[in-house]
């Protein structure tokens, strides 16, 4: 699970942002399963959600993002 983490990691820095329904097609699981790993990341720090419920995007949050950069 751990490598499907750092995986959406790199694709919210490629991308700037992401949905849940990007999750689903990049790792080909379900909405339920893409939830879950995006919950996660916002739990650990690593993501910030934004917007309502069913529109939700998330992007690297602050802190991470200042580890990405050199």
């Amino acid at each position: 699970a751990q490598a499907k983490l750092e995986k959406i990691l790199a694709f919210a820095e490629k991308r700037g942002s992401i949905r849940n329904d990007d999750i689903e097609k990049l790792l080909h699981v379900s909405d339920a399963t893409a939830a879950r790993y995006l919950a996660t990341l916002v739990k650990n720090g690593a993501l910030e959600r934004a917007g309502a419920p069913g529109h939700a995007r998330y992007e690297l949050s602050a802190s991470k993002k200042r580890q990405v950069l050199p």
